[in-house]
C-alpha cells in the first residue's frame, strides 16, 4: 500500500471516528489483532462486529481487483466469519456520503 493510501485510509478512519461521536455511538476498538495465529486485525471492532475500510481500491484510474490481494482479503473475511465475526466492508465514498454510518446507527444505536 502506497504512503498516499495509508494517508488516505487514515484520513477515512478518523472522519469515520468523527462522524461516530457526533451521533453518539459507542466507541469501538481501534486495529483489533482478532486471529491468535495470524497478524490480522480490523480497523474497527467491537462486540463480534469488524469493521473495514478500503479506501485504496483505486489505482491509476482503474479498480485494483489484484486476485492475490483479493485472495487474503478473502482469506480473512472468511476466517473471521468462522470465529463468529460479523464483517463489515466500506469504502471511502460510504464513509463520506455516510451510507457507512447509517448502517452503523441502526446497528449500535
Amino acid at each position: 500500500m502506497s504512503k498516499k493510501t495509508k494517508s488516505e485510509k487514515s484520513n477515512l478512519e478518523a472522519l469515520l471516528v468523527f462522524q461516530m461521536k457526533a451521533e453518539g455511538l459507542p466507541e469501538f476498538e481501534r486495529e483489533y489483532q482478532f486471529h491468535p495465529d495470524r497478524k490480522w486485525r480490523f480497523d474497527f471492532y467491537r462486540e463480534g462486529w469488524g469493521i473495514e475500510i478500503n479506501g485504496g481500491g483505486w489505482n491509476q484510474g482503474g479498480h485494483n481487483r489484484n486476485p492475490i490481494v483479493m485472495g487474503r482479503d478473502y482469506e480473512k473475511y472468511n476466517a473471521a466469519q468462522e470465529m463468529g465475526i460479523r464483517v463489515l466492508l466500506y469504502t471511502g465514498e460510504q464513509i463520506k456520503d455516510l451510507t457507512a454510518l447509517a448502517q452503523l446507527e441502526r446497528i449500535f444505536k
